[in-house]
């Protein structure tokens, strides 16, 4: 769970070089706050800082997937927005099915899917 993070380091490089700052803290936030709320949920589940977080991923992950849409919808056209839009969506989709079915097998997964598809967003609309 934990070593997966790592693909999180993607969007951050993809939006520096593109000078997409929002996303650009929205990612960073993501690549920060995932590995240590995985950390503190294996060795101190019930800290307070596993709560911090936990809510501050939360935060930025959901900024991020707000943001991939908005900048989806603004910087792509015609087939292009509706499979990046359909790319997210299923991220999103895998993720609750992952979150409710079989967490441990698949979110490290989920720490693959969702950075290539924003890098991709990012890569395609530039």
């Amino acid at each position: 769970m934990i070593v997966s993070n790592i693909f999180f380091i993607l969007p951050v490089i993809y939006a520096a070089i593109y000078h997409e700052w929002l996303y650009l803290f929205f990612a960073t936030g993501v690549f920060i706050f995932s590995p240590l709320y995985h950390w503190y949920q294996i060795i101190n589940p019930r800290s307070l800082r596993f709560y911090l977080f936990k809510t501050l991923d939360w935060m930025f992950a959901v900024g991020a997937f707000i943001y991939m849409y908005y900048y989806t919808n603004t910087h792509t056209e015609g087939t292009g927005k509706l499979i990046l839009f359909s790319l997210l969506s299923l991220a999103i989709i895998f993720f609750l099915f992952g979150w409710r079915k079989h967490y441990a097998k698949l979110h490290p997964w989920f720490h693959i899917i969702a950075p290539t598809v924003s890098s991709l967003i990012l890569i395609l609309a530039n």
